[in-house]
């Protein structure tokens, strides 16, 4: 049985549903309006039969599915795209416009997550370019008597977007805002990856902020916030506070497993460590092995300031 639920009017959270790749229990959304309707983060391709076979069941016709929207198309978002644009040829895939030109030609988006994951890890075929919407923020999504509004969201990565559905003042923000566990209000933020930038995440947490959401849906593990004021308070808190321990840590040389035992009791004070999950790692080659530092964050410190150097 496939887990769906109406989590507000018109908006049905589709799993948690197994990849059976590498990022399970991740959750698309299916939004629905009068004329129209859209899927949000799509996923990896070993779970769209159970995503497709869920919108059978909600009652929504295959040819209603008019766009497939991910926040950014780090590829455990967007690895199922292929197949999804075959079984439905008039949906459109809705992209920042700097993350356009990765799928038209996805050999570099292909060549880092495998540097990142090793063997395994998902993959992108071509998108052609007619199938893809490029976006920038502020523009509009109509689905008939629901609007989608478009928010730059940059900072987790430098084509992060957000939406925010106007009817309900629900928001999806992708990974802006980190990752919440079913039945907590506190995201882990997401600090992985290499181009992670700080003061873009703070920004985009401030903007975010500012709109009033009613709830917050997240992607991975159906994770949602009915405190969405106080997550996005609490999440700037935590960058900002991670931010300090790995800077502290660079400046001190320590090595990528010391800073990363750093982070994860941080992780275990404010209670969004999960005890036996691997953290955000310095991945070795052929893909990760253990917990260390967050390569994004320390990345950043070290462009920012070349004198602190990626840790070992």
């Amino acid at each position: 049985m496939i887990p769906i639920v109406e989590v507000a009017k018109g908006i049905f959270r589709i799993g948690p549903l197994e990849t059976f790749a590498r990022t399970p229990n991740t959750s698309p959304y299916l939004v629905v309006g009068e004329e129209r309707a859209a899927i949000m983060e799509i996923g990896e391709e070993g779970q769209v039969p159970a995503l497709l076979q869920a919108i059978r069941h909600i009652g929504v016709g295959y040819d209603r599915i008019a766009y497939f929207i991910s926040s950014h198309i780090h590829l455990h978002h967007v690895a199922g795209l292929n197949l999804l644009l075959h079984q439905l040829p008039q949906a459109k895939m809705v992209a920042h416009q700097r993350a356009v030109p990765h799928l038209v030609e996805p050999t570099r988006l292909n060549e880092g997550t495998f540097a990142v994951w090793g063997a395994g890890c998902p993959s992108l075929s071509p998108v052609p370019e007619d199938r893809i919407w490029g976006v920038a923020g502020g523009e509009i999504i109509d689905l008939g008597g629901r609007q989608l509004e478009i928010i730059d969201a940059t900072g987790h990565a430098p084509h992060h977007l957000a939406i925010f559905d106007r009817l309900t003042r629900a928001l999806f923000p992708g990974d802006a805002v980190g990752t919440i566990r079913l039945g907590k209000e506190r995201a882990r933020p997401d600090i992985l990856p290499p181009l992670f930038d700080i003061e873009r995440a703070i920004e985009t947490l401030r903007r975010l902020r500012a709109l009033k959401p009613s709830v917050l849906f997240l992607f991975g593990y159906g994770g949602v916030s009915h405190s969405p004021d106080k997550t996005l308070q609490w999440g700037e808190q935590d960058v900002r506070a991670i931010e300090g321990i790995v800077r502290k840590g660079m400046r001190q040389k320590v090595g990528s497993q010391e800073i990363g035992r750093r982070v994860r009791a941080y992780y275990d004070q404010i209670g969004t460590r999960e005890p036996t999950e691997d953290e955000e790692v310095v991945v070795p080659e052929g893909g990760p092995q253990g917990a260390g530092a967050p390569i994004g964050m320390c990345a950043y410190l070290h462009r920012e300031d070349p004198s602190l150097e990626m840790p070992q």
